[in-house]
């Protein structure tokens, strides 16, 4: 019984963190729009091609929608943090028990 509710505890916790990575994504995706954070908040794009300033919408990392997203809905970022530590904990429980018993 108890691993069955651990294993519930697993899928209800990465269904929430896939909820919470949806909804920050989608946040995030206004950073398209606002030309005038591209150069504080594109940081993975400035890395990832070498540039200095984001001249394009189409230049724009998806990981760089996730750092828009946590600086101006930092409440839905922080939920989305907590719900992977969420998963990590359900994770190791379930497979403590599972190895014990």
């Amino acid at each position: 019984m108890k691993r069955v509710l651990l294993a519930s505890q697993c899928g209800f916790s990465f269904m929430l963190l896939i909820f919470f990575i949806a909804v920050n994504w989608y946040q995030g995706s206004e950073l398209i729009t606002d030309k005038f954070e591209w150069n504080y908040t594109a940081k993975f794009t400035k890395l990832f091609n070498s540039i200095d300033s984001v001249t394009s919408s189409k230049q724009i990392s998806q990981l760089d929608f996730f750092i828009y997203s946590a600086k101006h809905y930092p409440i839905y970022s922080a939920l989305m943090i907590l719900s992977l530590v969420y998963m990590i904990i359900s994770v190791i429980l379930l497979v403590k028990f599972i190895k014990k018993g």
